[in-house]
Protein backbone atom coordinates (compact mmCIF):
# COMPACT_ATOMS: atom_id res chain seq x y z
CA UNK A 1 0.00 0.00 0.00
CA UNK A 2 1.00 3.67 -0.49
CA UNK A 3 1.31 6.72 2.02
CA UNK A 4 -2.18 7.87 0.14
CA UNK A 5 -3.62 3.95 1.00
CA UNK A 6 -3.02 4.46 4.34
CA UNK A 7 -4.07 8.25 4.93
CA UNK A 8 -7.36 7.52 3.41
CA UNK A 9 -7.89 4.07 5.01
CA UNK A 10 -7.20 6.05 8.68
CA UNK A 11 -3.68 4.35 9.01
CA UNK A 12 -1.86 7.36 10.14
CA UNK A 13 0.94 5.74 11.58
CA UNK A 14 1.76 3.07 8.62
CA UNK A 15 1.38 6.23 6.89
CA UNK A 16 3.76 7.96 9.15
CA UNK A 17 6.14 5.16 9.13
CA UNK A 18 6.21 5.09 5.45
CA UNK A 19 6.98 8.37 4.66
CA UNK A 20 9.56 8.34 6.71
CA UNK A 21 11.11 4.96 4.72
CA UNK A 22 10.93 7.01 1.64
CA UNK A 23 14.03 7.76 -0.50
CA UNK A 24 12.94 8.88 -3.36
CA UNK A 25 13.23 12.26 -4.62
CA UNK A 26 9.68 11.96 -6.90
CA UNK A 27 8.03 11.06 -3.40
CA UNK A 28 10.07 13.02 -1.26
CA UNK A 29 7.79 16.41 -1.14
CA UNK A 30 4.41 13.99 -0.01
CA UNK A 31 6.32 12.10 2.59
CA UNK A 32 7.22 15.91 4.39
CA UNK A 33 3.49 16.62 3.69
CA UNK A 34 2.14 13.78 5.24
CA UNK A 35 5.22 13.49 8.38
CA UNK A 36 4.53 17.67 8.94
CA UNK A 37 0.69 16.85 9.41
CA UNK A 38 1.34 14.08 11.52
CA UNK A 39 3.89 15.66 13.61
CA UNK A 40 1.49 18.42 14.35
CA UNK A 41 -1.11 15.71 15.95
CA UNK A 42 2.34 14.29 18.30
CA UNK A 43 2.79 10.69 16.26
CA UNK A 44 6.88 11.10 16.89
CA UNK A 45 5.85 10.61 20.48
CA UNK A 46 3.00 8.06 20.38
CA UNK A 47 4.14 5.15 22.74
CA UNK A 48 5.06 2.04 20.94
CA UNK A 49 2.30 -0.79 21.15
CA UNK A 50 3.16 -3.99 20.88
CA UNK A 51 0.27 -7.04 19.99
CA UNK A 52 -0.27 -10.01 22.11
CA UNK A 53 1.71 -8.63 25.10
CA UNK A 54 -1.76 -8.19 26.85
CA UNK A 55 -5.28 -9.59 26.82
CA UNK A 56 -7.97 -7.80 25.60
CA UNK A 57 -11.06 -8.27 26.64
CA UNK A 58 -14.48 -8.42 24.73
CA UNK A 59 -17.32 -5.63 24.87
CA UNK A 60 -19.85 -7.21 26.90
CA UNK A 61 -23.61 -7.06 25.96
CA UNK A 62 -24.14 -3.97 28.15
CA UNK A 63 -21.24 -2.13 26.75
CA UNK A 64 -18.87 -2.14 29.27
CA UNK A 65 -15.13 -3.81 29.71
CA UNK A 66 -13.97 -5.25 32.76
CA UNK A 67 -11.89 -2.56 33.37
CA UNK A 68 -14.98 -0.62 34.19
CA UNK A 69 -16.19 -2.24 37.10
CA UNK A 70 -14.16 -0.62 39.10
CA UNK A 71 -16.15 2.98 38.17
CA UNK A 72 -19.60 1.15 38.23
CA UNK A 73 -18.27 0.23 41.94
CA UNK A 74 -17.04 3.79 42.88
CA UNK A 75 -20.46 5.55 41.31
CA UNK A 76 -22.35 3.60 43.43
CA UNK A 77 -21.11 4.81 47.04
CA UNK A 78 -23.41 6.80 48.69
CA UNK A 79 -21.06 7.90 51.87
CA UNK A 80 -19.37 10.71 51.24
CA UNK A 81 -16.07 10.40 53.39
CA UNK A 82 -15.71 6.48 51.58
CA UNK A 83 -16.18 8.27 47.86
CA UNK A 84 -13.45 10.51 48.70
CA UNK A 85 -11.10 7.68 50.31
CA UNK A 86 -11.52 5.46 47.15
CA UNK A 87 -10.96 8.76 44.76
CA UNK A 88 -7.17 9.47 46.57
CA UNK A 89 -7.01 5.80 46.70
CA UNK A 90 -7.06 5.88 42.89
CA UNK A 91 -4.93 9.15 42.70
CA UNK A 92 -2.40 7.37 45.05
CA UNK A 93 -2.05 4.45 42.60
CA UNK A 94 -1.73 6.67 39.64
CA UNK A 95 1.77 8.02 41.60
CA UNK A 96 3.04 5.01 43.32
CA UNK A 97 1.60 1.95 41.73
CA UNK A 98 3.03 -0.72 39.11
CA UNK A 99 2.78 1.06 35.74
CA UNK A 100 -0.44 -1.68 35.59
CA UNK A 101 -1.77 -0.17 38.37
CA UNK A 102 -1.10 3.81 36.99
CA UNK A 103 -2.88 2.70 33.59
CA UNK A 104 -5.82 1.12 35.22
CA UNK A 105 -6.04 4.31 37.73
CA UNK A 106 -6.05 6.69 34.93
CA UNK A 107 -8.61 4.73 33.09
CA UNK A 108 -11.09 4.75 36.42
CA UNK A 109 -10.06 8.26 36.52
CA UNK A 110 -10.74 9.41 33.02
CA UNK A 111 -14.18 7.20 33.36
CA UNK A 112 -15.48 9.23 36.20
CA UNK A 113 -14.39 12.47 34.62
CA UNK A 114 -16.71 11.11 31.71
CA UNK A 115 -19.40 10.42 33.71
CA UNK A 116 -18.86 14.05 35.33
CA UNK A 117 -19.03 15.80 31.67
CA UNK A 118 -15.28 16.97 32.35
CA UNK A 119 -14.25 15.91 28.67
CA UNK A 120 -10.73 17.48 28.78
CA UNK A 121 -9.97 15.77 32.08
CA UNK A 122 -11.21 12.69 30.67
CA UNK A 123 -9.28 12.59 27.59
CA UNK A 124 -5.76 13.85 29.90
CA UNK A 125 -6.59 10.49 32.12
CA UNK A 126 -7.16 8.11 28.92
CA UNK A 127 -3.92 9.33 27.52
CA UNK A 128 -1.78 8.64 30.65
CA UNK A 129 -3.11 5.38 30.57
CA UNK A 130 -2.07 5.01 27.49
CA UNK A 131 1.83 6.04 28.67
CA UNK A 132 1.42 3.97 31.25
CA UNK A 133 0.19 0.50 29.31
CA UNK A 134 0.26 1.53 25.82
CA UNK A 135 -0.27 -2.77 25.04
CA UNK A 136 -4.09 -2.17 25.90
CA UNK A 137 -6.51 -1.45 23.15
CA UNK A 138 -9.23 0.00 25.19
CA UNK A 139 -6.86 2.57 26.78
CA UNK A 140 -6.62 3.63 22.79
CA UNK A 141 -10.10 3.24 21.65
CA UNK A 142 -11.42 5.21 24.77
CA UNK A 143 -9.66 7.96 24.26
CA UNK A 144 -9.95 7.90 20.57
CA UNK A 145 -13.71 7.68 20.94
CA UNK A 146 -13.81 10.73 23.65
CA UNK A 147 -12.31 12.66 21.31
CA UNK A 148 -14.07 12.01 18.36
CA UNK A 149 -17.46 12.76 20.44
CA UNK A 150 -16.42 15.85 22.32
CA UNK A 151 -14.70 18.01 19.80
CA UNK A 152 -11.22 17.27 19.35
CA UNK A 153 -9.64 17.41 15.37
CA UNK A 154 -10.03 14.11 13.50
CA UNK A 155 -6.52 13.36 12.95
CA UNK A 156 -6.07 13.21 17.21
CA UNK A 157 -9.29 10.52 17.39
CA UNK A 158 -8.28 9.26 14.48
CA UNK A 159 -4.39 7.84 15.27
CA UNK A 160 -5.70 6.40 18.57
CA UNK A 161 -8.37 4.43 17.34
CA UNK A 162 -6.38 3.28 14.70
CA UNK A 163 -3.81 2.02 17.44
CA UNK A 164 -6.65 0.53 19.21
CA UNK A 165 -7.47 -1.51 16.10
CA UNK A 166 -3.55 -2.69 15.43
CA UNK A 167 -3.76 -4.17 19.09
CA UNK A 168 -7.42 -5.43 18.87
CA UNK A 169 -8.32 -5.91 15.13
CA UNK A 170 -11.54 -7.97 15.94
CA UNK A 171 -13.20 -4.71 18.02
CA UNK A 172 -16.18 -3.48 16.66
CA UNK A 173 -16.79 -0.60 18.47
CA UNK A 174 -13.13 0.76 17.62
CA UNK A 175 -13.65 -0.06 13.84
CA UNK A 176 -17.09 2.00 13.89
CA UNK A 177 -15.65 5.04 15.76
CA UNK A 178 -12.99 4.91 13.02
CA UNK A 179 -15.52 4.66 9.99
CA UNK A 180 -17.56 7.83 12.26
CA UNK A 181 -13.74 9.70 12.08
CA UNK A 182 -13.48 9.17 8.12
CA UNK A 183 -16.71 10.41 7.65
CA UNK A 184 -16.44 13.26 9.39
CA UNK A 185 -12.89 13.93 7.50
CA UNK A 186 -14.74 12.98 4.10
CA UNK A 187 -17.29 15.91 4.95
CA UNK A 188 -15.08 18.23 6.02
CA UNK A 189 -12.31 17.76 3.14
CA UNK A 190 -15.05 16.67 0.29
CA UNK A 191 -12.44 13.63 -0.40
CA UNK A 192 -14.85 10.98 -1.68
CA UNK A 193 -11.32 8.42 -0.62
CA UNK A 194 -11.95 8.93 3.06
CA UNK A 195 -16.15 7.90 2.35
CA UNK A 196 -14.97 4.97 0.53
CA UNK A 197 -12.81 3.62 3.27
CA UNK A 198 -15.75 4.04 5.72
CA UNK A 199 -18.15 2.40 3.89
CA UNK A 200 -15.39 -0.87 4.11
CA UNK A 201 -14.69 -0.15 7.79
CA UNK A 202 -18.33 -0.40 8.58
CA UNK A 203 -18.62 -3.73 6.44
CA UNK A 204 -15.72 -5.02 8.78
CA UNK A 205 -17.53 -3.68 11.69
CA UNK A 206 -20.76 -5.57 11.72
CA UNK A 207 -18.44 -8.45 10.47
CA UNK A 208 -16.78 -7.94 13.34
CA UNK A 209 -20.11 -7.68 15.98
CA UNK A 210 -20.55 -10.41 18.25
CA UNK A 211 -24.56 -11.95 18.68
CA UNK A 212 -24.24 -10.21 22.14
CA UNK A 213 -23.66 -6.72 20.96
CA UNK A 214 -26.97 -5.96 19.68
CA UNK A 215 -26.93 -2.06 20.78
CA UNK A 216 -23.36 -1.55 19.30
CA UNK A 217 -25.10 -3.57 15.87
CA UNK A 218 -27.77 -1.10 15.66
CA UNK A 219 -25.84 1.73 15.74
CA UNK A 220 -23.15 0.64 13.33
CA UNK A 221 -26.22 -0.17 10.64
CA UNK A 222 -27.72 2.58 11.32
CA UNK A 223 -24.43 4.39 10.09
CA UNK A 224 -24.65 2.23 6.98
CA UNK A 225 -28.16 3.28 6.37
CA UNK A 226 -27.94 7.16 6.47
CA UNK A 227 -24.15 6.78 4.41
CA UNK A 228 -26.63 8.03 1.34
CA UNK A 229 -27.33 11.00 3.22
CA UNK A 230 -23.71 12.09 2.60
CA UNK A 231 -23.54 14.47 -0.75
CA UNK A 232 -20.10 15.64 -1.92
CA UNK A 233 -20.48 18.73 -3.89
Amino acid sequence: MTMDDYFYNGELMKCYEAAQQVTDEAEKALAEKYIKLLEEYDFASYPKSMVGVETQHVERSDESYPESDTVVEIREIKDEAEFSRRIQELENLAKIGTPYEKAQSFFTQGELFLFAHHYNESVHCFKQAVKENPNKALYWGIAGQTMHRFGWMPFDALGYLDQAIYLDPHNARWKWNKALVLIQLAKDLQLAPFMANAAITLEEALAACGEHQRSLREAIQNTVDNMDSYVFS
